[in-house]
C-alpha cells in the first residue's frame, strides 16, 4: 500500500459486474434500509468476515450499502453475502 493510498488492505473493491450482482441479491431478498424503509442502495466495498469473526462462516463477507433515500437520517447500512453471492464463483 501506498503512502497515498488510504484503503486498507483487507477491502475489497467491487467491480460494477459484482456491485450490479449484488442489487440483484438486495431485490431479490426484498432487503429494505432499516432506518427509512427505502429500497434503492448505492454498493460500497466489500469486508471478508470468515477470518474475523469465528461465529461468521468462512466464505462469508460484509458489503457496505448507503441508502440513497435524500431523507433518510442514517443511511449507512450493509449487507452479508456469502462468497458465491458475492462473487459469482
Amino acid at each position: 500500500m501506498s503512502a497515498t493510498d488510504t484503503r486498507r488492505q483487507e477491502i475489497i473493491v467491487l467491480t460494477d459486474e459484482h456491485k450490479n450482482r449484488i442489487l440483484d441479491q438486495i431485490r431479490h431478498r426484498k432487503e429494505t434500509c432499516p432506518h427509512c424503509g427505502g429500497k434503492q442502495f448505492s454498493v460500497g466495498d466489500a469486508l471478508y468476515l470468515g477470518f474475523l469473526f469465528r461465529s461468521e462462516d468462512s466464505d462469508a463477507y460484509m458489503v457496505g450499502l448507503t441508502c440513497t433515500n435524500p431523507t433518510c437520517l442514517a443511511p449507512r447500512t450493509g449487507i452479508r453475502l456469502s462468497r458465491s453471492e458475492l462473487l459469482n464463483t
